[in-house]
């Protein structure tokens, strides 16, 4: 098994956790945007934007975060290195959003801080073949 197929293999539970987290973010910010009365942010909050522009940002987000998620499946770095950034501004935002919609939050937060451990620990090093010796196989008798 050569060495990207190992990583790409490696690479299916983030991709799939940015997916699913991509489309939580997307339903997120259409709710927000359609109906902002719904959500509302608590009294002397400092994040305080409009609800649409929360919507707005949870939607922009929840699109490149699912369409990383999909790129992740190749199993490129660069796609690696955008699933990172992309993690990180979901985490920020959802953390932000936790005063107002707490229990949706936690669970893509959750998600999240998944996704960048699954992301940060998914190239590990490949072991050698070992064909029963010490040198893996070098030296035939």
């Amino acid at each position: 098994m050569t060495s990207r197929t190992l990583t790409s293999k490696r690479l299916v539970f983030p991709a799939l956790l940015l997916v699913v987290g991509g489309c939580w973010q997307i339903a997120t910010g259409v709710a927000a945007v359609a109906r902002g009365g719904y959500f509302t942010a608590p009294p002397g909050y400092a994040f305080a934007f409009s609800i649409a522009a929360w919507g707005w940002v949870h939607l922009v987000v929840g699109v490149f975060a699912a369409a990383v998620g999909i790129g992740l499946f190749s199993g490129r770095p660069l796609a690696r290195l955008l699933g990172v950034v992309v993690v990180s501004a979901s985490l920020i935002a959802n953390f932000l959003w936790l005063p107002i919609e707490p229990a949706w939050s936690a669970a893509v937060v959750g998600l999240d801080v998944l996704a960048l451990w699954a992301l940060a620990t998914a190239a590990g090093r490949v072991p050698p073949a070992r064909a029963g010796t010490a040198d893996g196989g070098a030296s035939r008798a």
